[in-house]
């Protein structure tokens, strides 16, 4: 009796050491992973790093929440000529964007969006620690240790304000769900994951890739998690705000994406592939661990090959992280999904073999657990002091990029107060580089732009206009102005007169401004360090001929629409016609609950339909709207394609 209470006293007490234990890993984790991630982007002060992504992620969740506070869902109307339009856009991050909310309520935008990143990024980085807690994995701290250097580039783009670090929450709830086989919570988890982010298919090819292990261990087919998956997936899919127009964003991006084994031309930097060399390089220590992991499943598999139950975790992971190697030799993006699941894929391969060791040795001679497939202290410490080595290396190689790749904070800044302050507000700009587009909708969300997130929206709606910039910078048109003003006339009634050129990812050469401006027909508004802005002034014969006559323009007519205003929109909602005011004569709608989405859906509607042509022929220069605190302002161009209905002498009213 004495002895059984000894024994269960020395019980309680290892495992209150274990828990003590296993509770400093965790906050050893925690603290090292937020201190990394925090000093990485506490490097510059601008939202991280090489595109301009995360300040449409940040800027759009401060409109969603503006939009959502009064009970609708903000309209996107800010890239009208592509399949991003506000008939056609979908949020395929709308949970991301959601969870941004809470980040837009800072002062300063830009830190908002840091602290956001930091803390998702350190989420998904201990989430990946977690797992090897969780499932007992030796020597945790030196396992933590290679997942802080795996690899630089994979910090690069962890550091971004972007969905994946979200992601990877997912893939890690998805892994544990399989291991522990509660395939039912697969349902919840791919729901969340199509509203977070189109990567939600890393979980159905985790589901199938199980599939193939367990009927690989056990010869069965396990059909449930895929069945929970899909069944979670079609559910995120339908019970969407944006159903069903996410589900054809989601198709467009996997026919432009995955449909050839090379990239399109015109797509980010992150869909192209590194070279071998920079590819290890940014990834050396996942490299080293990947080919450690397949050399140690192999001996094991070879150990253990009558029990192939016991290695199904290593199996999978070693599935997946291949099929993760694979893509990222295609597209350096899923750099940022590879590296931390091949030092995952080593671990529990290794784990596999100390596992069968410590059986072994315990059933043979009666060593102590604790003692059996330990690898010698020396061993031990030099593999130490070369992670310490890849982790510095890395975290250096990290903070550099971090810094050269980022662009000053206030980029464009003052070019797109320029904007605010001289161009017509709903005006259309026709953006160069397409990747600009994030950052200019961040500082200026009163102008509508060509191009922009990904050139395949402009491109699957008007393929012309998609290859208008790459003609243009191979000198290819004889006219530019001509050719930009035919072009964007055919399918903009108001036509475009604004080019914004600016620097990212490079500004074009000098002997590029020559041969756009040479014309005469192209003028310089603005230019800085960082960009110019110029107008079109060029009209084809068309565009004069059906610019000649206002069929309405007087003041007795002008005056005469204000009742219909009226009667359209109700309540305490009325209109003025302003003669003399500069720019003028203007339409002006008084609205004290009038919003800047409010607005917006106005403008978007009047200028393209028989609306706006009204306006033009009745003589109103400037369409604006007030809640006697704020004014928008819309020049009025018309819309030519309405102009045959007024050649008669009646003239209908706003609709």
């Amino acid at each position: 009796m004495v002895t059984q209470n000894k024994s269960t006293i020395v019980e309680g007490k290892a495992s209150s050491a274990s828990w003590s234990r296993h509770g400093l890993h965790l906050a050893i984790g925690a603290i090292s992973i937020t201190l990394v991630l925090s000093w990485l982007q506490a490097s510059q002060p601008s939202v991280c790093c090489g595109d301009f992504d995360g300040y449409y992620h940040i800027e759009w969740s401060r409109l969603l929440w503006e939009g959502l506070r009064h009970g609708h869902l903000t309209q996107f109307t800010w890239l009208p000529l592509t399949t991003l339009d506000a008939s056609h856009y979908a949020d395929q991050h709308f949970l991301y964007h959601l969870l941004l909310i809470p980040f837009t309520w800072a002062k300063d935008l830009r830190w908002g969006a840091k602290i956001a990143t930091v803390l998702f990024a350190a989420a998904a980085l201990f989430s990946l620690y977690w797992l090897i807690l969780r499932y007992r994995i030796r020597y945790p701290l030196l396992w933590l240790l290679a997942l802080l250097g795996c690899s630089w580039l994979f910090y690069v783009r962890l550091s971004m304000t972007r969905a994946s670090a979200v992601s990877i929450l997912f893939i890690v709830a998805g892994l544990v769900l399989l291991f522990e086989r509660r395939y039912v919570w697969l349902l919840p988890t791919a729901f969340l994951y199509v509203w977070t982010y189109n990567l939600f298919v890393m979980l159905l090819v985790l589901v199938v890739l199980w599939a193939v292990t367990v009927y690989w261990s056990e010869r069965r087919i396990e059909w449930r998690p895929f069945l929970w998956a899909c069944l979670g997936t079609a559910a995120g899919f339908v019970i969407h705000p944006y159903f069903p127009r996410n589900i054809r964003l989601f198709l467009e991006h996997l026919a432009a994406k995955s449909g050839s084994a090379s990239m399109q031309g015109g797509v980010g930097f992150e869909w192209y592939s590194l070279a071998a060399w920079q590819f290890l390089n940014s990834a050396l220590v996942a490299s080293v661990a990947m080919a450690l992991g397949y050399l140690v499943f192999g001996y094991a598999l070879g150990r253990s090959h009558d029990d192939r139950v016991r290695m199904q975790r290593p199996m999978l992971l070693l599935l997946f992280s291949s099929f993760l190697l694979v893509i990222t030799l295609r597209s350096v993006r899923f750099m940022e999904y590879w590296p931390p699941f091949a030092v995952l894929f080593a671990a529990f391969s290794l784990h596999a073999v100390w596992d069968e060791t410590k059986e072994n040795k315990h059933e043979l001679d009666g060593a102590r657990p604790s003692q059996a497939g330990a690898i010698s202290w020396k061993l031990l410490g030099v593999v130490v002091i070369l992670l310490a080595a890849a982790f510095v290396y890395n975290l250096r190689t990290t903070r550099r990029t971090i810094i050269s790749a980022t662009k000053d904070p206030d980029h464009y800044h003052a070019a797109a107060e320029w904007m605010l302050a001289n161009l017509p507000a709903g005006a259309l700009i026709y953006d160069i580089n397409w990747s600009d587009f994030p950052k200019l909708f961040f500082y200026d969300t009163a102008h509508r732009y060509v191009s922009g997130l990904d050139p395949i929206y402009l491109l699957d709606r008007y393929p012309e206009l998609g290859r208008l910039t790459e003609r243009l910078s191979h000198h290819e048109e004889k006219n530019p102005a001509a050719a930009i003003s035919t072009q964007f006339g055919a399918v903009e009634p108001a036509g475009l007169r604004y080019i914004f050129v600016g620097d990212y990812p490079a500004a074009p050469p000098p002997e590029w401004f020559d041969y756009v401006m040479r014309s005469g027909q192209v003028v310089q508004l603005y230019q800085d360090s960082e960009c110019r802005i110029f107008e079109l002034i060029y009209h084809s014969p068309n565009q004069a001929a059906a610019s000649e006559v206002r069929q309405l323009d007087s003041p007795q007519q002008r005056k005469a629409v204000l009742a219909e205003v009226h009667r359209r929109f109700g309540n305490d909602v009325y209109a003025t016609d302003e003669e003399n005011v500069p720019g003028g004569p203007a339409l002006v709608i008084h609205n004290k609950r009038a919003t800047e989405g409010w607005v917006k859906s106005l403008f978007e509607h009047d200028s393209e339909s028989i609306s706006g042509e009204l306006l033009w022929q009745l003589g109103f220069r400037l369409y604006v709207v007030t809640n006697e605190k704020e004014s928008w302002v819309m020049e009025v161009k018309g819309n030519p394609k309405y102009r045959s209905a007024f050649s008669e002498p009646s003239a209908p009213t706003p609709k």
